[in-house]
């Protein structure tokens, strides 16, 4: 079975799918075509990730409005949760912030919605499309007026080493959260997760990328892990804030 296409669910956006199957240089098939794993629909409302083998899946897509991300980001301890401590959120300090697995961005979000102003970057071009629908929907809302974020589709060590050659524009903060192979017992608990890990693969180059960006950050550097996961690379994180087992953030000074 083949990997991915795109496909388009109404005629209003035929010519939209057309153009983003040339971008990503993926075939554009019918919506009920089922020899794919995944189809990359576009849809009235919203770009979406549909996995086509399994039964009553429902679609991935951005949306940064949604009410679950919007209560971690009211309610989840503002500048007292893990994230904000480990990028060094304080009174008065904001740190510019340079997340280099961005993901489907989440914890990107929650650090802007904090008030920094981040930079995210994404390796797959599938997963940033995604990524680039949502925050281009999020902006046109009244909610974006105060919101500092960005996205770049860019490998992390290429964009770091660029940036390294000029000093001004080096991050306070550079986020790693690389891939890590989960556990067979909760492989299936998080779907987005599943999928990501399916489409992107493992981040073979992290230790490589801790190390440009421990050149690179002002200020620190921070690696998100799940609980159970050693450290990355050779060297010892000079603090850790841990999530009980469910994951801890390492943090090494630059």
């Amino acid at each position: 079975m083949k990997n991915i296409a795109v496909t388009t669910t109404c005629d209003s956006t035929i010519a939209k799918a057309k153009k983003l199957a040339h971008q990503l240089d993926l075939p554009l098939v019918c919506h009920n075509d089922t020899s794919y794993l995944f189809l990359l629909a576009v849809t009235p409302k919203h770009l979406e990730l549909r996995e086509v083998t399994v039964k009553n899946s429902k679609p991935i897509y951005v949306d940064f409005l949604a009410s679950n991300l919007n209560y971690r980001v009211k309610c989840g301890g503002g500048n007292k949760q893990l994230i904000a401590k480990a990028v060094g959120i304080k009174s008065g300090f904001r740190p510019t912030v340079l997340d280099t697995t961005a993901g489907l961005g989440v914890d990107a979000f929650v650090l802007a919605s904090l008030g920094c102003e981040v930079v995210m970057l994404e390796r797959s071009p599938i997963i940033g499309t995604l990524l680039k629908d949502g925050l281009e929907r999020f902006m046109e809302c009244p909610k974006a007026k105060n919101i500092r974020i960005t996205l770049h589709i860019s490998q992390a060590g290429d964009y770091i080493s660029k940036i390294s050659h000029k000093k001004t524009n080096s991050p306070d903060v550079i986020y790693l959260d690389p891939m890590y192979p989960e556990r067979r017992k909760t492989a299936l608990g998080k779907k987005s997760m599943r999928i990501l890990h399916e489409l992107v693969g493992e981040d073979k180059d992290a230790a490589d990328v801790l190390t440009l960006a421990l050149k690179c950050a002002k200020k620190r550097v921070v690696v998100k892990r799940p609980g159970y996961a050693p450290t990355l690379g050779s060297s010892k994180p000079d603090l850790q804030f841990s999530a009980g087992g469910s994951c801890r953030y390492d943090v090494y000074f630059s």
